[in-house]
């Protein structure tokens, strides 16, 4: 038996519910602290608002002196980091940085408006950077962002692979 053709409902049929909906974290959610740098106040204006909107806990600073305050006061997820900032540029906040805390290494995102450059492509070559070059959207910092994150994730899987027991004492493994 076919089944009848469908039909608009009347409007007696449809049934609406007002549903109060709240967008606060889940209580064991970690909220991701980035470190923003970048020493121009409006373009780091931007940025901090629109990392904020997606729920990030940003702090921004305007140099890589400030910067490295920042990471000696406290751990982040992220680091998102311009290339060309007066007294500490991105990439000697980079080597100070991963001198003190080496895990980070993984966690950068570099800007920079000098595409081309020989110097900074090195760099970027040499430390498997994720860089985003200016102007850019921010859906193109949101895909830099999951970039940064597998990278991550494949550098936990890999130094998490089980440590099996020997018979040797732990001074002569």
């Amino acid at each position: 038996m076919p089944l009848p053709p469908p039909r608009t409902p009347e409007r007696e049929e449809i049934a609406t519910l007002d549903l109060a909906v709240t967008t606060t974290a889940a209580p064991n959610a970690h909220t991701q602290k980035v470190l923003l740098l970048e020493d121009r106040s409006d373009f780091r204006q931007v940025i901090h608002d629109y990392l904020e909107s997606r729920s990030y806990e940003v702090s921004s600073v305007q140099s890589g002196i400030e910067g490295l305050r920042k990471i000696m006061e406290g751990r982040f997820d992220l680091i998102i980091c311009d290339m060309m900032m007066p007294k500490m540029g991105g990439e000697m906040f980079y080597w100070a940085v991963t001198r003190v805390r080496p895990g980070t290494r993984n966690q950068f995102i570099f800007f920079t408006g000098h595409k081309n450059n020989p110097r900074l492509d090195f760099f970027f070559r040499r430390v498997h950077a994720t860089v985003l070059f200016k102007p850019f959207t921010l859906s193109a910092l949101d895909g830099a962002i999951r970039e940064v994150a597998q990278k991550i994730s494949r550098h936990i899987t890999l130094n998490s692979v089980p440590q099996y027991p020997t018979n040797r004492p732990p001074n002569e493994r």
